[in-house]
């Protein structure tokens, strides 16, 4: 029990820091109507996060009903976001454009202007989603920045692999998938191993072979070989890849990814009493990362198997 409670410690910590950046001002509601939010976003400039609920599934309505939790709740009030409830069956075309797919449950931002820049497919714990909104926060000015480049009249594939590697790194596939091919079929090496990666989280596990074939043998290349002999369900190989890489310490930034992904690859292959301690340890690191929240699901899976929980 202290071990599984000393996990979380931390996460608590980071969303009673939010609490108190968030001030005084009033707390924020998950709104129903989607075009009068929409509207309220684009008029005030505020980032607009949209939960496409599946009514009817039991996973989307115990998710809606954590939305309310005191953690998602400080995350919206210090990032200044507004929030609406979406079904995603009537909004189908709209869950389509944003996270991609014909229709289902999951979770978007959308800046002021109505841009999609971060999405988060399926079902989330609290934690989750307070980690995935405070990246969302944290990525905003280098997103401006990268956007703008954009615009200007000389843009270089380089600036369409930095703004397709942040958008993967965000969750929106949609529209980082073009700026990577872009960048991949004008020469940037880099992009095709973060091709494979995109391709790998939707399941296309062709198509990501067929790019990580030809991507340089870098270190973000290894993780994602990593990354899709998880995904093909080669447990042990993919365990024995991420555990070289991670060995190298030339991961940088990426590191925390392959620390997740190899915890849930010795769990997925039963080696259960080697996954706890990495995933205790990437989850009481502290920085409040998206990898730090999946690492805590992962160990509530690991202690209560039997209890409810997000898939």
């Amino acid at each position: 029990m202290i071990r599984r409670l000393s996990v979380r410690r931390s996460l608590v910590a980071g969303a009673l820091v939010a609490g108190v950046l968030a001030g005084c001002a009033a707390p924020p509601e998950w709104q129903r109507d989607m075009q009068a939010t929409l509207s309220s976003s684009r008029s005030s400039g505020q980032d607009l996060v949209v939960f496409f609920s599946l009514p009817g599934h039991d996973a989307s309505a115990f998710m809606e009903s954590r939305l309310h939790d005191p953690v998602v709740l400080n995350a919206l009030a210090a990032g200044d976001f507004v929030a609406v409830i979406a079904d995603g069956v009537e909004r189908k075309r709209l869950y389509g454009e944003w996270i991609g797919g014909s229709e289902g449950m999951g979770m978007c931002v959308l800046d002021g202007q109505g841009y999609c820049y971060a999405a988060r497919p399926g079902p989330q714990d609290p934690e989750q989603v307070a980690a995935f909104l405070n990246l969302c926060v944290s990525k905003r000015a280098e997103l401006a920045m990268l956007r703008g480049k954009l615009q200007e009249e000389e843009v270089g594939p380089r600036d369409e692999w930095a703004l397709g590697c942040l958008l993967l790194e965000l969750g929106c596939r949609v529209h980082s998938e073009s700026l990577l091919i872009n960048a991949a079929v004008s020469g940037v090496a880099e992009a095709r191993s973060r091709l494979a990666h995109l391709y790998a989280l939707d399941g296309n596990l062709t198509a990501a072979r067929r790019w990580l074939k030809t991507a340089p043998k870098t270190p973000t290349a290894k993780l994602t070989e990593g990354y899709v002999l998880f995904k093909e369900r080669r447990y042990d190989e993919a365990a024995k890849v991420l555990r070289a890489v991670l060995a190298t310490n030339k991961l940088g930034a990426e590191r925390q990814h392959a620390l997740l992904y190899l915890g849930k690859s010795l769990h997925s292959g039963k080696r259960d009493e080697q996954a706890i301690p990495i995933l205790e340890a990437l989850a009481a690191e502290g920085t409040g990362s998206t990898f730090e929240a999946a690492a805590t699901h992962t160990l509530g899976h690991i202690y209560n198997p039997d209890h409810e929980h997000t898939p």
